[in-house]
């Protein structure tokens, strides 16, 4: 039997612990032509670089022996074309919630024609504040339900629909700890309300080499911790993509569906309305494997706004740059390139620049207009045969007015969150993680980040200062032509964070966090906390 014609259709979402085996996997060269650079990926792809991991497995150590089987049980409908280790409650006698099994609330499968597959969800999460620098103590405890439905039909299409509606107790500012609920509508917009909710959702098709995908859900695109082109902290957006993948040639595309900047109208009869303004974002990248040992890829980013959706930035197959000089310089654009070498086993090196703007001759001379972006990261798993360890090491710098523009509503933000990572234009980030799994289902990290920030001086009467530290404020016509990185008043940040990951059943997860803060910040202000947070969720 075909397991093509039984696989589902799917993307693997950006926090299942399948990619940071694959990362593993792909140091260690028991697979090749893997790149963590974008995800979420298909399910069909992530199948497939399983394969070649069982063909090595007898070169794993126990651990990930083991966290193997745990992936050959996840992922064994499209490995072997079988459901014998899974379970319903509806249909299926047999079902347990403490069992090692798949669990679903309900799945059904005809080979050939469809497959479908149900999942309730629940989440309950605590999360207390101490605040050591004068401020208050406080907690919040989160309740979340939800389901999930996926499926394929007539071998090349797929869907995915999630929903979960959550409801906070306690300290709403500290529940905004967690992005989802920061960026939630029913907390943002409405002051009184204590309830939050999210869906995710999407229709795919795939002919192995072209694959189309039209939806909603949470992307990562960039190396290590610290994303360099795009995070999920901000509100997800709805985008239509294709991905051509063959042999050593990748070619990525998607353009979205941003929200700009926003404004209150009054009307007297039906009183205050949000008006926002339209805003778009486009992306494509070429990628290329050089050799089983190295990934190249260059690309590029626009966003554009305040008109209907613009045809000339719909085309793939296309110079962004070049378009935005077309539509006569109304747009954002960013040009990167991306590298990722793992030719010595066990290590991996990779870096990103990205350009937002550039004039060489002006290069050395602090002209505001030269903003760049630059990571670059190491990944070690050279201890792998001793201890199922491995650890990072990643520096950041963004200069002075990067995801900015001179047009407020074309910066890199969506309802003014940034895309990117946790950093602001200005900055620089040092950070060291540290993973060791201590079995195959049980994880312990520990990282540490020193960030330095060049924040906008704001004088007495309120007037700002500009030296790029805000992306949300593009360079004015009055502010300096000259800045450096970290001009301005400059602001400290060290965060220190231990987490402990435990799957005891499948399906149940186990998550105790500590991240302890230590800031020193503009107008001589000090933050030491300490974030606690321990978080139950399950799938049934």
């Amino acid at each position: 039997m075909s397991i093509h014609l039984l696989a589902q259709d799917d993307y693997i979402s950006v926090n299942n612990q399948v990619y940071g085996f694959l990362e593993r996997m792909e140091s260690m060269h028991f697979i090749s032509g893997y790149n963590s650079f974008e995800v979420p990926k298909p399910r069909k792809e992530i199948v497939n670089y399983l394969k070649h991991v069982i063909e090595n497995e007898s070169k794993l150590d126990k651990t990930d022996y083991n966290i193997l089987q745990d992936l050959k049980t996840e992922f064994e409908f499209e490995l072997y074309g079988t459901l014998t280790n899974s379970r319903a409650i509806l249909g299926n006698g047999e079902y347990d919630p403490f069992s090692q099994d798949n669990k679903y609330l309900y799945y059904y499968s005809k080979p050939g024609k469809a497959n479908l597959f149900i999942n309730l969800l629940g989440e309950g999460e605590f999360i207390s504040q101490n605040i050591y620098s004068g401020g208050n103590n406080s907690s919040a405890a989160l309740g979340i339900i939800g389901g999930k439905i996926e499926g394929t039909f007539l071998n090349h299409f797929g869907f995915s629909i999630k929903g979960t509606n959550g409801k906070i107790f306690g300290s709403k500012d500290v529940a905004k700890l967690r992005p989802d609920v920061n960026t939630s509508f029913k907390i943002t917009d409405f002051s009184n309300s204590s309830f939050f909710d999210e869906t995710e959702g999407y229709l795919t098709a795939d002919y192995d080499m072209l694959r189309f995908k039209f939806g909603t859900d949470k992307m990562q695109i960039g190396y290590g911790p610290v994303k360099s082109i795009l995070d999920d902290m901000a509100p997800p957006f709805t985008y239509l993509a294709f991905n051509i993948h063959y042999d050593f040639f990748e070619f990525s595309y998607f353009h979205g569906k941003l929200l700009g900047n926003s404004y209150e109208q009054q009307d007297s009869v039906y009183g205050s309305t949000t008006v926002i303004s339209e805003k778009y974002i486009g992306y494509h990248r070429l990628g290329f494997n050089l050799s089983n040992a190295v990934n190249f890829g260059v690309g590029e980013i626009i966003l554009y706004g305040d008109r209907p959706l613009d045809l000339s930035y719909l085309n793939p197959f296309t110079f962004y740059k070049s378009v935005e000089h077309a539509n006569r310089d109304r747009d954002n654009s960013f040009l990167f390139f991306d590298f990722n070498n793992k030719s010595i086993e066990g290590l991996k090196l990779y870096t990103t620049l990205l350009i937002d703007d550039i004039d060489f001759g002006k290069l050395g001379t602090g002209w505001y207009g030269n903003q760049t972006l630059f990571d670059l990261g190491l990944y070690s798993a050279n201890l792998y045969k001793i201890l199922p360890l491995d650890f990072r090491l990643e520096y950041t710098k963004i200069d002075p007015y990067v995801h900015t523009h001179r047009l407020g509503n074309t910066n890199f933000t969506n309802y003014g969150y940034n895309l990117g990572s946790i950093l602001k234009p200005n900055s620089e980030i040092f950070l060291a993680e540290l993973n060791y799994q201590i079995n195959y289902r049980l994880k312990v990290t520990a990282s540490f980040s020193y960030i330095l920030h060049g924040a906008n001086p704001v004088l007495a009467d309120g007037t700002i200062i500009n030296v790029g530290g805000d992306e949300a404020l593009g360079h004015r016509v009055f502010d300096s032509e000259t800045v450096h990185l970290l001009d301005g008043d400059l602001e400290y940040s060290r965060i220190l964070s231990a987490s402990l990951n435990f799957e005891p059943y499948k399906q149940i997860f186990l998550t105790l966090k500590f991240m302890y803060l230590n800031e020193s910040l503009q107008n001589s202000v000090s933050n030491r906390q300490l974030q606690s947070y321990l978080d139950l969720s399950v799938m049934l």
